[in-house]
């Protein structure tokens, strides 16, 4: 049974930076979607833009310790944080094992950051549905900067792109040739790129990307950086960082910053409109008549299931909305 939360006390709570309203906050946007609706109205548009990055690579990494050690010369900084841990989520109990907290125990007791593990549950492209509806929150919050982890599942995690200003794409030593690397996609989706664990190599994978992004069309005026950094001493974090804000500066100076966050509301538009018409198309059929076509399937054989999906839709009537008339 879920817990019930009086919303018109928690933004008040929160609006006077309570970090268990905001806490709260993001279970609600996390758990019931739609209470997304009600929760955002009572914000409005001269809340802070905080800037947005973006932490990406195949698991085992060192995402998570990188943030942490990237999060503390931030803080070091006089930042703000907010950081969105993203967990993949089991296939078979939907649950996950949200340790993001464990790497990062030097700054989780920090009062200028607040770090939120989620679960992906079943969300694709390495991130999770409620990413957006939180980074909305910790903006409202006031956090300087907000980093967003994704899960680390590898080539299709690209979702990153669309909701980050600045992607960093983590690699280590052994993550393969130049045609493993094309093939994740990671040249059109990074910002930074960097191969972390310099004291197991990795120069090789610094000069295959180097040659790689030579080649590859820069459009937007920015050419990628790739770096060398180790997480559990710290070399190479203030490279990072400097690059990071080189970036933004780039962006800022020519106006690309507006374009990416129009991009990540027209990505949260697609997003809503899809889980809105979703629920419509559920509500059209039944657990039991699903169970029905299935067994119809079974029975009469594989290949007449577009027909019977086919067949739903045929009751259905799409209303053409009317012109007013002048």
């Amino acid at each position: 049974m879920r817990k019930t939360y009086d919303i018109e006390t928690l933004i008040q709570n929160f609006k006077n930076k309570d970090k268990v309203a905001l806490a709260k906050l993001i279970t609600l946007v996390e758990n019931e979607p739609d209470k997304a609706l009600e929760i955002f109205k009572h914000f409005d548009n001269s809340d802070k833009d905080s800037y947005i990055i973006g932490i990406t690579g195949s698991p085992g990494v060192g995402k998570s310790t990188l943030i942490n050690i990237l999060a503390k010369q931030l803080l070091d900084e006089g930042k703000s944080v907010g950081v969105i841990s993203v967990d993949p989520s089991s296939p078979f109990s939907g649950g996950a094992f949200l340790g993001d907290r464990v790497r990062m125990t030097e700054v989780s007791l920090d009062p200028n950051i607040f770090i939120r593990s989620l679960a992906s549950r079943g969300h694709g492209g390495g991130i999770s549905r409620a990413v957006f509806d939180i980074s909305l929150l910790y903006e409202a919050f006031g956090m300087d900067v907000i980093i967003i982890e994704t899960v680390g599942v590898g080539q299709s995690e690209v979702d990153i792109y669309n909701l980050t200003y600045t992607t960093v794409v983590i690699m280590v030593p052994g993550y393969g040739d130049s045609i493993q690397i094309q093939k994740a996609g990671i040249i059109e989706v990074g910002d930074i790129y960097v191969v972390n664990k310099k004291d197991l190599g990795g120069e090789d994978i610094v000069v295959q990307l180097e040659m790689m992004l030579d080649d590859a069309t820069v459009q937007t005026g920015w050419r990628p950086p790739a770096l060398m950094t180790n997480s559990i001493s710290g070399e190479g974090i203030d490279k990072l960082v400097e690059k990071i804000l080189e970036h933004k500066n780039h962006l800022e100076l020519s106006e690309a910053l507006k374009k990416k966050k129009k991009n990540r509301f027209e990505y949260k538009i697609r997003n809503l409109l899809t889980y809105k018409v979703g629920k419509v198309l559920e509500s059209l059929i039944s657990e039991e008549e699903r169970e029905k076509i299935s067994n119809s399937i079974l029975e009469g054989g594989k290949y007449k299931i577009y027909d019977l999906v086919h067949d739903l839709f045929r009751n259905i009537k799409f209303e053409k909305k009317k012109e007013s008339s002048k």
